[in-house]
């Protein structure tokens, strides 16, 4: 925990000295996402040449300790340090305290979902996860352990050694980090987690503040951002659904029915607890939006701007890794509103100040993106296994236009008189970032189109904030003017039910990922066999082997490995070729350099497993309550 205090304290003081005009809360907020950042970059910088090792920590918190000591003590303080502090840092007004007091109670709302979704231990010594996390976590705790244990930088797939790991990584090798200063699997997922969505639900509410400048707009786009639904509900109301199938079933909530082409999921359930990637992109990706928006108006207005450029090139830079979506979704916003806003700064006479700061934005970023690309997100594209014309995104038998309007719900139709009456910077903003829903309808950017919602989200967030702005706008024009309140609260709840249900049901929902048997069996493979071996399991998602003891398997879950675009098949069949002996094991494990065979109940449900075999070849180092491992190198 004092190394994560450490880096949110460089953060902090990064912010500070960075950006000196903000306000004090816009300023903590900043800093506590740089401090975030440098848990996920510094320690890897370091690991290119020593490995993702205790030596790179040690390494990236002396670099930490640095920055930090650089930015208090540079600083040309105009009085003393105190003075010049209590001078920059103004209480937050009552618009800030709100928000303030609305991403404190979400963020417990998730901690209390962390808790009993990231591997929760039961008494007798089995883990439990929820509904949301039932899938991508075990992905995401195998990277983590592989860091932890292996420490090889660049990393493979532990899942499917021998490939690249070109998938966003970086928030799972902050919780790799944080597991070197002794915090534990599941805390090392949690704590992080806790800080990011904070930065996510606090640095919402200033984006939409900052947007709509008046507080009753700014609680309508906050509460349809974090509580967002379509109207799904309805299936629900007229009984097609029951609410006991919503306690109980899994994944048949108001937000995802597949079947009823619903897919326009719950940002707090389906997005930022159990796709970590994606929480630590828009934990990055909002405090963009708001620096950029920040900088193109100072620019317009003539009043600089560039140092908000310089800042959101540097944070941009840092974010193909973090999460690869986003930063392309900044891309296209950030052209998007250059051309929207040119022909007013045209006008201006400030066309270039705008080409200058656009220059040294776009030059910054990709000196330190470009290398990101070329290792990791180049290889991957060239591969064919991303960028595929898919027009419709995910509507299936839907009409297009049926599918948004019952998938978008009251923000989708709203949008559409809206985009009739905007004028001056909201129109530019719309239209600007209207290629992104476009073109997030029209080409996949991945081997699985749901994942295209990454991008979407990034356009509902800017939409969503602009129809409460007109909305309001429009209220205040109604007559008599008690209507108003009952028209916004209205929208609210049409807004917001179907992901408040949704919300209820993953409060309630609780699934068994790992028994105590298979815990303990991890547990012994952490302590007695070697950390870079390699290990025939079967290919199940909640494999013991790949979740807990950061081992690398031989081919992991066709779930994670199709929709990461790995040509998996042929591997996978050979795992079923192995577990019958002979000779083909023998071939097979020389070819890949299988070290330990590990046999429990997934192993002989999915394959037939030759026990002789192994048992008269191998030597049996564990053999407890129905799960056997051999060895199979000495």
């Amino acid at each position: 925990m004092l190394a994560l205090f450490a880096y949110l304290l460089f953060g902090l003081c990064v912010a500070w000295r960075a950006l000196p005009s903000q306000r004090g809360v816009v300023k903590c907020w900043l800093g506590l996402v740089f401090g975030c950042v440098a848990l996920m970059w510094l320690p890897c910088l370091p690991a290119f040449f020593v490995g993702f090792t205790m030596t790179a920590q040690r390494i990236a918190l002396g670099l930490c300790f640095a920055g930090t000591a650089a930015a208090v003590l540079i600083h040309p303080w105009k009085k003393s340090p105190q003075q010049d502090i209590k001078r920059r840092f103004s209480p937050p007004g009552s618009q800030d305290l709100a928000g303030l007091l609305l991403s404190l109670f979400a963020t417990v709302f998730c901690v209390y979902l962390l808790h009993t979704h990231i591997i929760l231990p039961h008494e007798d010594g089995s883990l439990w996860v929820g509904q949301s996390t039932y899938g991508d976590l075990t992905l995401h705790l195998s990277f983590i352990e592989s860091f932890y244990q292996q420490g090889q930088f660049p990393p493979e797939y532990s899942i499917f050694p021998g490939q690249k790991l070109d998938y966003p990584f970086l928030a799972d090798a902050a919780s790799g980090t944080l597991r070197f200063f002794g915090l534990s699997l599941r805390m090392a997922v949690i704590v992080p987690s806790v800080v990011m969505l904070f930065c996510v639900f606090l640095g919402f509410w200033l984006l939409a503040a900052h947007m709509a400048k008046k507080t009753a707009p700014t609680l309508a786009a906050w509460l349809l951002f974090v509580c967002n639904g379509g109207f799904g509900f309805i299936l629900f109301l007229t009984g097609k659904y029951s609410f006991s199938d919503l306690l109980t079933g899994f994944y048949v909530t108001p937000t995802n029915l597949i079947g009823e082409d619903i897919r326009w999921v719950n940002v707090v359930c389906d997005m930022l607890i159990p796709q970590r990637t994606t929480m630590a992109g828009w934990c990055v990706g909002i405090p963009a939006l708001y620096l950029l928006i920040t900088a193109l108006e100072k620019t317009v207005d003539g009043q600089g701007g560039r140092r908000e450029f310089l800042v959101l090139a540097v944070l941009a830079g840092f974010m193909p890794m973090i999460h690869t979506h986003t930063f392309l979704s900044l891309g296209m916003l950030s052209a998007g509103w250059f051309f929207a806003f040119l022909p007013k700064v045209r006008r201006q006479g400030r066309l270039r100040s705008l080409i200058e700061n656009y220059i040294l934005y776009g030059l910054v970023c990709m000196l330190l993106a470009l290398p990101q690309l070329m290792e990791w997100a180049f290889d991957a594209a060239g591969s064919g296994r991303y960028l595929w014309f898919n027009p419709g995104w995910e509507h299936g038998h839907t009409n297009w236009l049926l599918f948004w309007l019952l998938n978008g719900g009251i923000v989708f139709v709203l949008m559409i008189p809206m985009m009739l009456f905007l004028r001056g910077n909201r129109a530019r903003l719309f239209w600007g970032a209207a290629p992104l829903f476009i073109v997030a309808n029209l080409i996949a950017f991945q081997p699985n189109p749901y994942d295209n919602n990454k991008l979407m989200y990034i356009w509902y967030m800017l939409t969503d904030i602009l129809v409460c702005v007109w909305f309001w706008e429009q209220l205040e024009r109604l007559r008599p003017r008690a209507l108003a309140p009952a028209a916004a609260v209205a929208v609210v709840i049409l807004g917001t039910l179907s992901g408040l249900l949704t919300m209820l049901r993953e409060a309630v929902g609780e699934y068994q990922l790992l028994d105590a048997s298979q815990v303990a069996a991890a547990q012994f493979i952490v302590d007695d066999t070697d950390p870079h071996g390699l290990f025939l399991t079967g290919t199940n998602h909640n494999n013991p082997v790949s979740i807990l003891t950061g081992r690398d398997i031989l081919c992991g879950s066709d779930t994670f490995l199709y929709y990461h675009g790995i040509d998996y098949l042929d591997r996978q069949s050979h795992v079923a070729e192995m577990y019958a002996g002979g000779q083909a094991f023998e071939q097979y494990a020389a070819q890949y350099g299988v070290d330990y065979v590990f046999i429990g109940s997934a192993e002989r449900n999915d394959y037939q497993v030759d026990m002789d075999y192994f048992r008269e070849n191998y030597p049996c180092i564990y053999d407890q309550n129905g799960i056997t491992i051999f060895q199979i190198t000495q």
